[in-house]
């Protein structure tokens, strides 16, 4: 049903968005899809395995961020101009429990508030 998939979030103090982007055929199906899935979230909550996993790759992927002195610097410039120090990641990443993240999803994870772009090709 997806080809590809990307999830990207953004904020600045204005504004703060998440975007899941990807290739299909079929995006409204995958928007159905999505959705379905997000709301069992929001009724069963998370597998305690699953979200430890997952917290420990964003931990991983974030450490990464420090391999390679481009992604230093985007990321130092990037939180400097939000008022943010970087190495305050590790100590919130840390913080992060399920409580926290179920909170999240049911505010920002919001279908009155989605919006979908397709783009198709020429014929």
């Amino acid at each position: 049903m997806l080809q590809e998939a990307e999830l990207a979030y953004e904020f600045t103090d204005n504004y703060a968005h998440v975007m899941i982007g990807g290739q299909s055929k079929e995006p409204k199906k995958v928007q159905e899809f999505l959705n379905k899935e997000i709301e069992n979230m929001k009724k069963s909550g998370f597998n305690e395995e699953d979200f430890n996993r997952i917290k420990r790759m964003i931990y991983g992927d974030y450490i990464k961020e420090y391999n390679e002195v481009g992604d230093i610097s985007r990321m130092f410039l990037s939180d400097y101009f939000k008022g943010i120090n970087s190495f305050d990641y590790i100590e919130e990443i840390e913080k992060i429990d399920m409580e926290y993240v179920m909170s999240v999803l049911k505010e920002v994870f919001n279908e009155d508030k989605q919006v979908i772009s397709i783009v198709e090709p020429l014929n």
